[in-house]
Formats: structure tokens, sequence, C-alpha cells
């Protein structure tokens, strides 16, 4: 299931990007995951503005939409294709790396932990 993708141009996946049902929240609304990596992750259904190079802040992520855990992960819009965003990570702290681990391995005890704090 994991892809690598191209390693020649800036824009090019360099990371392994898994196929994960999870969700991105970010500008007050809440996304599907369509894959996702420690680089990265595709977005689907988004019609907002952000375009191409665009930097933007993710806020939360999570198996689901009942079980997001608040993050701040820095990240610029590497593509967009239609409704699909391409975003690349430019900087993760302890607990959104975490995070990330925690949905790539489906570790549910994570999010379990997390909701009861």
């Amino acid at each position: 299931m994991a892809r690598v993708v191209g390693t020649t141009h800036e824009h090019h996946r360099k990371d392994n990007r898994l196929e994960v049902a999870a969700c991105v929240s970010f500008a007050g609304n809440v996304y599907q995951i369509v894959d996702i990596g420690f680089g990265g992750l595709g977005i689907g259904g988004y019609e907002g503005e952000l375009m191409t190079g665009s930097e933007f802040m993710i806020d939360g992520l999570g198996p689901d939409e009942d079980n997001i855990v608040a993050v701040r992960i820095d990240c610029t819009v590497a593509r967009r294709l239609g409704n699909q965003l391409g975003v690349g990570f430019i900087e993760l702290d302890s607990l959104s790396y975490d995070v990330l681990d925690a949905l790539m391995m489906r570790r549910k005890k994570f999010f379990e932990k997390m909701k009861n704090r």
C-alpha cells in the first residue's frame, strides 16, 4: 500500500504515503485525508481558495471527525488538482509526529488516551 514517488524535483514526494481513513482540520473545516506520510498528506473534497505555493496551518488530525487531536503543523500546498490538495509539511513538533505515527500505524488506543486527557 505504500507508494514512493519521484525524487528529482522540489515538489515530488520523497516519503512513503499510506492510504489511511483519517481526517484533517484547518480554517474551521474538516476534510478527508486521501493519503498520509511524515512528509505530507493528500486532502480530498477541498473547495477553498488555497493554491499551489500557499502556506497554511493544520490545527487537527484524527482517525475521524469525533477523535481529532489538536496539533499545529505549518504546511505548504505542493499541488492542487481539482478538489484535491497535495500538502507538504514545513515543520513537525513531537505531538504532531506522534499523531501522524498513530494514524499511519492505525493505533486506536493512542486516540482513546488523547480523548481522555
